[in-house]
C-alpha cells in the first residue's frame, strides 16, 4: 500500500442503499439460499497459488482463464 493512496471514505460518493424484500415462492418459509458466497474467494486463491509455484520463474501475474496452454506457455516465455 506504499505505491498508491488507499481510498477514505471522503473519495466515494454517497451511496444510498434500498432493499427490495421479494420472498422466495419455493418453499414455505420465503427464505433464499446464497450458497455461491463461500466460493467467491476460491479463483482468487487459486490464481495466487499459481503465481506462487511460478514465482521462481519471474512470474508475479497471470491473467484468466488459467488455462494449462496459458500456464505453459507462460513458462515457456520465462525460461
Amino acid at each position: 500500500f506504499m505505491d498508491y493512496a488507499m481510498p477514505r471514505a471522503d473519495n466515494f460518493p454517497q451511496f444510498i442503499v434500498a432493499n427490495n424484500v421479494v420472498a422466495a415462492p419455493n418453499n414455505p418459509f420465503g427464505i433464499k439460499g446464497a450458497g455461491e458466497g463461500g466460493t467467491t474467494g476460491a479463483i482468487g486463491v487459486i490464481i495466487n497459488a499459481i503465481v506462487d509455484a511460478l514465482s521462481e520463474l519471474g512470474i508475479r501475474e497471470i491473467d484468466l482463464p488459467a488455462t494449462p496452454e496459458h500456464i505453459w506457455r507462460l513458462i515457456q516465455d520465462h525460461k
